[in-house]
């Protein structure tokens, strides 16, 4: 009987040496915030702080001054925590001296483990400061939570650490309108209208959000409303005869008040993404303290093979939750 390939004994395995990834998600939001540190304590805290209204009413000439003000009635104090994020990982003995995996380097194992723990303790945190969590105090079983964004954008505020009424969000800045049904003129100028009526910020902004509020930010920018309140569309293109290409997206809205850069991030919303949701930051009032950060150590190796811990450790400071906004239908 002759041989062929079907019966063939003792074929090599034909492998590729690499190893590929489909998920690429970045982490905007963790990678623009400014970092600070070093903390020196689990609950930080900061200042906030508003000019007193307006006066027109004038003072009497030559009459003695007899009242004065306190210039800083309006301060008060603002907390969060420091929150622990792990990753961690574990490879037994043969598997990182012994076997030859496609797509490894020198390190085998161990050091792809690493160098994927670290990408995903990004991730984490991405999704930790852009989620609804409200701070936690750790009580020996809880762990120590930061506070979120959503929850920091919010008229109520948050829990754990209430926050005086003058810095919470107003409801004007909070935008509960189905994403579907978002307009340019109530609800993007409006979102900038009412946030430079509160605060008198007339500037540069981002909006971080999923991608369905991304692209109805490009559906807005080529729409406009007839007299029956519908959308008629109006697409405008910048075409180039010569390359073929279209180009038709929204990244930079600039409006009445202000410029609104719209950045796409697959974490907004905590561990489950919400795409409709989108925070408008002036990243000028962020921070991410940090006491450690992201960075891997060796744990002892007690027979069974290397082990790895992945850690960081950081909470997010909201100057002033008040100078924000939010999209959350």
């Amino acid at each position: 009987m002759q041989l062929t390939e079907a019966t063939q004994i003792g074929k090599r395995e034909d492998l590729a040496d690499l190893i590929s990834f489909a998920d690429v998600r970045q982490t905007p939001f963790t990678s623009r915030i400014k970092k600070v540190g070093k903390a020196t304590n689990v609950l930080f805290e900061w200042l906030a702080d508003n000019f007193a209204d307006v006066k027109v009413t004038g003072s009497v000439d030559g009459k003695d001054i007899s009242e004065f003000e306190n210039a800083v009635a309006n301060r008060a104090r603002l907390k969060n925590r420091l929150q622990i994020f792990d990753r961690t990982a574990k490879v037994s003995t043969l598997a990182q001296d012994v076997s030859d995996v496609a797509g490894l380097g020198s390190g085998g194992e161990i050091v792809e483990a690493t160098r994927k723990s670290i990408v995903e303790l990004k991730r984490d945190i991405e999704a930790t400061l852009l989620g609804g969590a409200d701070a936690q105090e750790d009580d020996g079983s809880k762990a120590n939570l930061t506070c979120a964004m959503d929850t920091w954008i919010s008229t109520a505020g948050p829990t754990l650490y209430s926050v005086n009424s003058n810095f919470r969000t107003p409801s004007t800045q909070v935008n509960t309108t189905a994403t579907a049904s978002l307009t340019e003129d109530t609800d993007i100028q409006g979102m900038l209208t009412a946030i430079f009526d509160s605060n008198g910020f007339n500037g540069d902004h981002v909006l971080v959000c999923g991608s369905v509020l991304r692209r109805r930010f490009t559906d807005m920018a080529r729409t406009v409303a007839n007299t029956t309140s519908t959308n008629t569309k109006v697409r405008s293109f910048n075409y180039d005869g010569a390359s073929e290409t279209v180009t038709n997206t929204c990244t930079i809205y600039n409006g009445d008040y202000g410029s609104m850069e719209v950045v796409s991030s697959n974490f907004i919303g905590g561990a489950t993404t919400d795409t409709d949701r989108g925070y408008v930051c002036d990243f000028d009032k962020l921070a991410l303290h940090f006491q450690r950060m992201p960075t891997m150590e060796r744990l002892p190796d007690l027979g069974g093979g290397p082990r790895i811990l992945c850690r960081a450790i950081a909470g997010l400071r909201v100057d002033n939750p008040r100078a924000f906004g939010k999209f959350k239908p």
